[in-house]
């Protein structure tokens, strides 16, 4: 398995060079589901690049990718790819987006990668082996934080899965910040640099690698009602990644109540 994981990282990393050559030059821009849903020739240049380069190394490979530029067979082996989350912050702001790749061996995690490609953040994560930024291993994250002293990170549709009172589901936590890269988000609550990451609507891609990273320092998230797991299809859920189970039981009583 070290074989697939160095081999990966070093993809990844060339990954994200022929983005930044890319970005000097125009970018063609189109749209997919709705005229904010971003695709550009980017995402599918990076997809393909990994694809075929996990193709060309490996045999009997199967994938789960966002711009579908290979269909998904239900083998054992399976990388769940998103070749550039955030793609809208790829477009207009030219940073705070990610390559996010990972692994799974019959719906079992084995590691996923977070490439922050203009931060030179690579975040990793083996299962029962740790989590890594840039080679150094991340830290445990602390059990007994509250809610009460959270950053919560989310944009404005995840606010109202908390009813209509915005104002009262603010009063619970210190701040609330948004990014718009999920895959980054998810890794900055493994970095306990926010506590709470939470979307009404994501798709397995954009958390699969982020999800790996998580669990391996201690912190806990729920997909669609199910917990510390992911769905293996294209389909929409919630999503909450916490630094810990107490953080997600408040959210859950308070989406509850």
């Amino acid at each position: 398995m070290r074989e697939k994981i160095d081999f990966t990282l070093d993809l990844v990393k060339r990954a994200g060079e022929n983005i930044k050559e890319l970005m000097i030059n125009d970018v063609v821009i189109d749209t997919k589901s709705a005229d904010n849903d971003f695709v550009t020739n980017v995402d599918k240049q990076t997809e393909l690049f990994l694809v075929n380069g996990i193709k060309e190394r490996f045999e009997n490979q199967d994938f789960l990718t966002e711009e579908k530029v290979v269909a998904t067979q239900g083998l054992d082996d399976l990388w769940i790819v998103d070749p550039i989350d955030g793609t809208t912050n790829f477009i207009f702001e030219r940073r705070n987006f990610a390559i996010s790749i990972a692994f799974y061996h019959k719906k079992k995690p084995v590691f996923g990668i977070v490439y922050d490609v203009v931060a030179d953040e690579l975040f990793l994560g083996i299962t029962g082996e740790g989590a890594f930024l840039n080679g150094k291993k991340l830290p445990m994250l602390d059990q007994t934080t509250q809610l009460k002293d959270s950053i919560v990170f989310g944009d404005l549709y995840s606010l109202t899965m908390f009813g209509n009172d915005v104002e009262a589901f603010r009063s619970n936590f210190v701040a609330h910040r948004y990014l718009g890269a999920a895959s980054i988000e998810i890794c900055g609550v493994a970095m306990n640099r926010h506590q709470v990451y939470m979307s009404k609507n994501l798709k397995v891609w954009d958390v699969a690698a982020g999800a790996i990273v998580l669990n391996e320092v201690g912190g806990t998230f729920e997909f669609d009602g199910l917990l510390d797991d992911i769905y293996y299809n294209d389909n929409d859920g919630e999503w909450f990644s916490c630094l810990n189970k107490t953080i997600l039981k408040e959210l859950t009583e308070l989406k509850q109540s």
